[in-house]
């Protein structure tokens, strides 16, 4: 074998070609790219702004660190019936905790994607995450789109899309009104999606009062949540 210095270097890399390396025990193995891709990603060392996971459906040992859970969640769930789901506060395989990452999210547009297949995702306005204990959040989901389903163990990285600033106001349950005046300061005209208290979506008049300002008039008095994107 000669030496490693003495082969030439390629320019043209591609999903087929095979590196030559270490593992963590000292034995030499091939690597394929498309697998270094998967675990930079699952393992976050390209240091983005995202929060890697797998998906535990078994829970009898407990909830385990670097795991999204699903109360009463079976071997796969459909991206888009997930309005509830409960995330550890520390990415896969870290010490380090995300708490802060995670907590940043909310009130924005996150997407969950499936690190295997792209294709496999569920994108939500992040509503609100609540403690479950000293490790774990309970994240509030308003589903906008999706494909595919979450698998048990498999892995997924979940991003924000901080920059699509978004906004959720809620008209308490014990105080149904008619007339919704919304305050959002987003500096835009933003869209509006109607999610009464019982999980219905419905259709009201939206008054742009300016930028930050506006006004929800429904056909009768209503509790429940407006997503403003």
């Amino acid at each position: 074998m000669a030496r490693l210095n003495k082969y030439p270097l390629d320019s043209n890399i591609t999903k087929t070609d095979i590196l030559l390396g270490s593992d963590g025990g000292g034995s030499t193995k091939n690597y394929a790219i498309p697998e270094i891709g998967k675990a930079i990603s699952k393992f976050n060392m390209a240091g983005q702004p995202q929060i890697g996971y797998y998906y535990q459906q078994d829970l009898s040992t407990g909830r385990q660190p670097g795991t999204i859970s699903i109360n009463g969640g079976a071997t796969q769930v459909a991206f888009t019936s997930l309005s509830s789901i409960i995330v550890s506060k520390y990415s896969f395989d870290s010490q380090n905790t995300s708490e802060n990452l995670l907590l940043s999210f909310v009130g924005t547009e996150i997407t969950i994607t499936d690190i295997d297949n792209p294709n496999n995702f569920g994108t939500y306005t992040l509503d609100s995450a609540t403690a479950l204990d000293s490790n774990f959040y309970t994240l509030s989901l308003f589903n906008k789109n999706g494909n595919g389903d979450i698998i048990k163990d498999q892995f997924y990285v979940l991003s924000s899309r901080k920059g699509d600033v978004s906004f959720v106001y809620e008209q308490n349950t014990g105080n149904p009104q008619q007339v919704w005046n919304i305050t959002h300061n987003l500096n835009k005209k933003p869209s509006v999606t109607i999610v009464t208290a019982t999980d219905t979506t419905v259709v009201g008049e939206v008054t742009y009062n300016n930028n930050n300002q506006l006004t929800i008039t429904l056909s009768s008095a209503n509790s429940g949540k407006a997503y403003l994107n």
